[in-house]
């Protein structure tokens, strides 16, 4: 049986033995309790018909837990903001290096290297599944989700120290791979069994979620990783000053309390 870490555990292991594989593995190896959690959610989502007023908290909220490219592009900013301000910087030639890395991360988002914008294959998923685009109305976003993004915001466009946002970006980028290839079989499977819908148009609404699949999560990962590596060549920053496992966690656990809140959501609407 498929989960999370099945999907997590392996890219991990790709990555050059260092501190930050060490803490990375260290860190979502103690995540299990709040994986389920997830898991759980997604589980109870695609489990059977949903009513309207379901679909428009889970799309809206689950939105802004997976919507990152505004935060990386902004945190992209923020690094060459230091060379615009003629801020010391050891080796601007790494600088630039980091930057690069962190834009490849939003390429494909921006359709920089494609042809449509992600945001619009996640308005014709949502909107397809949900019957309407009334799920876009600030309305149906949780409480929990308001959280999670208000703190992933604060750490990579407002935390002063830029180290952080990176490594922020570096567990969303990891944990999203994840989530994809997870989720991707439940949605396959639910729209063809609980709503008759042909593959043809399951494989065109679920086009968000296929296109982060595969190796795009993954790559993206990996590029957060170099920019990480990069800014910390540059600003003479030792990484083993930083507790990754408490980004990990607190990560983690906002993105269950979103899930849990959907699944709550979920059960009230049964009732």
């Amino acid at each position: 049986m498929h989960t999370l870490m099945s999907f997590i555990e392996p890219v991990l292991g790709q990555v050059e033995n260092s501190y930050i594989q060490q803490e990375l593995i260290k860190s979502f190896k103690t995540q299990e309790p709040y994986f389920q959690t997830i898991e759980q959610s997604f589980h109870s989502f695609t489990g059977h018909v949903q009513s309207p007023d379901s679909f428009r908290k889970f799309f809206h909220s689950w939105s802004q837990t997976n919507n990152s490219a505004v935060t990386v592009s902004g945190l992209s900013n923020r690094l060459s903001l230091l060379v615009h301000e003629d801020k010391p910087v050891a080796d601007k030639g790494r600088l630039l290096d980091a930057i690069a890395s962190l834009n490849r991360i939003t390429d494909e988002d921006l359709a920089v290297k494609g042809h449509i914008l992600h945001s619009d294959l996640f308005y014709r998923m949502a909107t397809e599944i949900s019957g309407d685009d009334a799920w876009m109305l600030k309305a149906y976003l949780l409480p929990e989700a308001r959280s999670f993004k208000s703190w992933k915001d604060k750490n990579s466009l407002r935390k002063f120290d830029l180290m952080i946002g990176l490594l922020t970006t570096l567990a969303h980028e990891i944990y999203t791979h994840g989530e994809v290839e997870f989720i991707l079989p439940l949605f396959r499977k639910w729209l063809k069994h609980d709503y008759g819908w042909e593959d043809k148009r399951i494989e065109k609404s679920l086009a968000w979620i296929q296109v982060h699949c595969g190796p795009t999560e993954k790559d993206h990962f990996f590029h957060a990783i170099n920019a990480v590596e990069h800014f910390a060549d540059a600003m003479d920053i030792d990484l083993a000053a930083y507790d990754l496992s408490e980004i990990v966690s607190d990560y983690v656990a906002k993105k269950a309390a979103v899930m849990a809140a959907l699944t709550a959501n979920i059960a009230v609407q049964a009732a």
